[in-house]
């Protein structure tokens, strides 16, 4: 016999009151993790700021296929690279409307890109990571130390009360 499933797995929630009481403290620890994620993403890569967050914006896209499917296929959870069926692609002309920079600019970055081997053009102007981007960042750790800088912020909080654990939900009965 298999054990049940929740309806809906434990998740953090946001307290209202929490939150209203130490906005402040809050706001510093969502702030510092949104700067030192991707500061420590962007010194690995050796790159400036602009030129990371198109990069940055192709990795997501490329990632965005697997990520969003209904039907995740697990043996690509981890860091091995996702096979070309799987990865998607974005235009430079679609960088340029969600950075809102100029899409000459785009294009200057993205030959920096493909230059140094950290992007690939597919068809008709489609970008995406090559594949192993992933298991290249992982090779310093850095996945990890972003992901313990997430749950410093996320500690901090639960501790002041701003976040929530909310229980998982029970299984339907079966009556």
């Amino acid at each position: 016999m298999s054990a049940a499933v929740p309806r809906r797995p434990a998740a953090l929630a946001i307290d209202a009151g929490g939150f209203r009481a130490a906005e402040r403290a809050a706001a510093y620890a969502i702030g510092n993790f949104l700067m030192n994620g991707p500061l420590t993403l962007q010194r690995h890569f050796g790159l400036r700021a602009e030129a990371f967050q198109v990069l940055l914006l192709i990795v997501l896209a490329t990632a965005q296929r697997y990520a969003r499917a209904p039907e995740t296929d697990p043996d690509y959870l981890d860091r091995r690279p996702l096979p070309p069926g799987l990865r998607g692609a974005i235009s430079r002309r679609r960088i340029a409307e969600v950075l809102g920079v100029p899409l000459e600019t785009v294009r200057r970055h993205v030959a920096e890109l493909m230059a140094r081997g950290l992007v690939e053009e597919r068809a008709r102007g489609q970008l995406a990571t090559p594949g192993g981007t992933l298991a290249r960042l992982s090779g310093d750790d850095t996945p990890r130390r972003i992901a313990v800088q997430l749950l410093a912020a996320v500690n901090t909080l639960l501790r002041h009360g701003v976040a929530r654990i909310e229980p998982a939900e029970p299984p339907a009965s079966r009556g």
